[in-house]
């Protein structure tokens, strides 16, 4: 008897996801390429920490785009990444990075576009770099957030260059 309940209620339970579905916000999307990622001025301690940076910023990136509208597509290409701090080796296979010494504020290459269908919004080619100050600028910092000052960077680009010319503020 159980069972006979239980389909009825999954089958109602998949129909009611299915119009919720229909009238769920869309969002616009991100399509990020990294390019030549080994030549990369400073993404990370090896291989796999540069492939962890790259996810990192790539997830940042999408997040960014779901406030676009729906159909809006940004494409960017990272040409290169410098993290903030300085890299430096304390002992055999002890990695540190160091905040604060100069020149150690993060900057991201990249260039992109923004399409809406076959026509593209806007492009550009920008080099994003935090201010002398970055390490002291107040209210938006959550100390052990990953890649943090990068992020930060591309929520202030995004801000500037992407979301006024969209037509959507973030």
């Amino acid at each position: 008897m159980t069972r006979s309940l239980r389909q009825p209620c999954l089958a109602l339970s998949a129909v009611a996801m299915l119009a919720l579905a229909g009238n769920a916000h869309a969002v616009g999307s991100a399509d990020v390429h990294f390019v030549n990622p080994q030549a990369y001025t400073d993404a990370g301690f090896g291989p796999v920490e540069n492939e962890r940076t790259q996810r990192r910023l790539a997830a940042r990136l999408e997040r960014l785009a779901q406030q676009l509208p729906d159909g809006q597509v940004l494409q960017v290409q990272v040409q290169d990444i410098d993290l903030a701090g300085e890299t430096g080796t304390l002992a055999l296979h002890e990695h540190r990075r160091v905040l604060g010494r100069l020149p150690d504020r993060p900057r991201l290459t990249l260039s992109f576009q923004l399409l809406a269908g076959d026509q593209v919004l806007k492009q550009g080619q920008d080099v994003l770099t935090a201010d002398m100050d970055y390490l002291t600028r107040v209210g938006t910092l959550r100390p052990g957030t990953p890649l943090e000052f990068e992020g930060r960077l591309l929520d202030e680009w995004f801000a500037q260059r992407v979301a006024p010319v969209a037509g959507h503020a973030p």
